[in-house]
């Protein structure tokens, strides 16, 4: 496995990576507590427009002067991790993307990002990372195991942005 800082002609791999998953939990913010809902969703890939937004977003943090860092094997992109360019409360840095192809999670991938992204942040002043993550079971759960906690309270600003994902912090 090759991991690298991408380019900006690089940023529309992002496509490559295989994003399916069927979902049958999400969690919920309840009384500041997390609770799991039963909700199903059979997520296929990419939809076009999302595709758009996000690889407008990874652009926009590229020029930003933010990392965004690829995951190859055998020269084809299977992950990838990004990371903004400015402190929040000149302690934090928000993790923007993670996103790990569907055969390869579950085998340490999305950790070792998490891990190369963090070493990246701390070098940057950072002391933990900000994370906006998708309420899917897997996805909280897997920040949760990292040692993530729920962000009390959340930054208003990116909550505001993304106020039905899950807003945690990570200690790196």
């Amino acid at each position: 496995m090759e991991f690298r800082w991408l380019s900006r002609k690089e940023l529309s791999l992002l496509k490559e990576i295989d994003r399916k998953e069927l979902v049958d939990e999400v969690y919920y913010i309840r009384n500041h507590e997390l609770r799991l809902v039963k909700e199903y969703y059979d997520i296929d890939g990419w939809l076009e427009s999302e595709l758009a937004l996000y690889t407008q977003r990874l652009e926009s943090i590229f020029d930003r002067d933010g990392i965004i860092i690829g995951a190859f094997e055998k020269d084809h992109i299977v992950g990838l991790v990004s990371l903004e360019s400015y402190l929040i409360n000149g302690r934090t840095m928000k993790l923007d993307m993670l996103y790990v192809s569907h055969d390869y999670r579950h085998k340490g991938l999305g950790r070792r990002l998490v891990d190369i992204i963090s070493q990246e942040a701390n070098e940057l002043g950072a002391k933990e990372l900000y994370i906006s993550a998708t309420p899917v079971r897997n996805t909280v759960d897997f920040y949760l195991r990292l040692g993530a906690e729920l962000a009390n309270p959340p930054d208003i600003y990116l909550f505001e942005l993304e106020p039905l994902d899950i807003h945690l912090i990570l200690p790196i």
